[in-house]
């Protein structure tokens, strides 16, 4: 019965926490832009001189995937708490930087990197606006709670199913 209850948990809980994981994001993602460097093709996001950029903006920078890509700052200093990477070509990758708190509004940020050993640097400036969060953004920063609370109810309702049967069965012997 152990072993059903916590195999139950176990798939309930996943479930949840993977579907959240991979469909919600507490980040918008902005549009990209590609500058005119001569000697590469790039995107990057918010595109340079942006207004208006929310304030859970993540930085995208798209490069040939051989780039090496070192060195991201924002001024004023904003602290990334994850990178994430993949491939969007057989030649290209894209870099996506999320900060780990919201961007202050009505600022205007500069941006650079180091691209194959050239420096790129870019500005936007946030919206004046608060910040609303949505569903979206609720969903994605209490994935963990959220799947511990769907678990729990799951595995309570199968758990007390069972008994009740369990018990039926027991009381007609």
């Amino acid at each position: 019965m152990l072993f059903v209850l916590a195999s139950v948990f176990a798939i309930s809980f996943l479930a949840v926490y993977l579907s959240i994981f991979f469909t919600q994001s507490g980040h918008s993602m902005p549009s990209s832009y590609d500058p005119q460097l001569p000697s590469m093709d790039i995107a990057l996001g918010p595109p340079p001189n942006s207004t208006n950029i929310p304030l859970d903006t993540a930085i995208t920078v798209e490069a040939v995937a051989s780039a090496a890509l070192n060195d991201l700052h924002l001024t004023p200093k904003v602290p990334i708490g994850r990178v994430y990477s993949e491939a969007t070509s057989p030649l290209t990758y894209l870099n996506i930087f999320y900060p780990s708190r919201l961007l202050q509004p009505s600022t205007t940020y500069n941006v650079s990197v180091t691209i194959l050993n050239e420096r790129v640097s870019w500005i936007f400036t946030t919206t004046s606006e608060p910040f609303r969060p949505g569903v979206n953004y609720f969903l994605a920063t209490n994935v963990l709670w959220i799947s511990i609370a769907v678990a729990v109810s799951v595995t309570s309702v199968v758990g007390l199913t069972v008994w009740f049967k369990l018990r039926q069965v027991l009381d007609e012997l």
